[in-house]
């Protein structure tokens, strides 16, 4: 056996070493193969700079060394800055192909409807209020709201009649 075949036999038997490290330290698991070459490159330095004289182990020795390889190879590619106007390889820019539930626009423009509804809905008569507040907001029907107001059941429909009517004025002058 030459000495190359004895330091690739040393290299293998370290490789769950490897293995473990880029578990641990690595989040980004697309620069697998590449903190693997990392943790080879650590140990074939271990092999070249180890002394006994160091008073450790030559498998502690490449244990801190591979792990402070590999945590350091991680850092070095969490810490790459990005930017998310970047283009990207596959064309256009990075934030382009982020994909989000929410909806800026569409969140701003619904809150923004909702605060003019609400300013249309105090501008109505109080009677015409708790009828759109209990009929919408809480959920009765017009039957249930002329029973508790003890009022008739037509007389409810045409205040809620009324009060949709105004909404709808109040709305469409802005």
């Amino acid at each position: 056996m030459g000495c190359k075949e004895i330091k690739a036999e040393e290299v293998k038997a370290f490789e769950p070493l490897i293995k473990k490290c880029i578990k641990v330290y690595l989040w980004d698991m697309q620069y697998y193969d590449d903190a693997m070459q990392e943790g080879y490159i650590a140990i074939i330095k271990c092999m070249k700079n180890y002394d006994e004289s160091f008073g450790v182990r030559f498998e502690c020795y490449v244990k801190r060394a591979v792990i402070y390889s590999i945590r350091d190879f991680s850092l070095k590619i969490n810490m790459k800055d990005m930017s998310l106007d970047e283009e990207s390889d596959e064309g256009g820019r990075i934030l382009d192909f982020i994909e989000s539930k929410e909806n800026v626009e569409e969140d701003w423009l619904k809150s923004l409807q909702i605060k003019e509804l609400k300013e249309a809905i105090e501008k109505l008569s109080l009677k015409q209020k708790e009828i759109i507040y209990e009929h919408y907001f809480n959920g009765k029907s017009l039957k249930k709201i002329s029973c508790d107001k003890r009022r008739h059941y037509m007389g409810i429909v045409a205040l809620k009649k009324r009060a949709i009517l105004n909404l709808k004025e109040e709305l469409t002058k802005k």
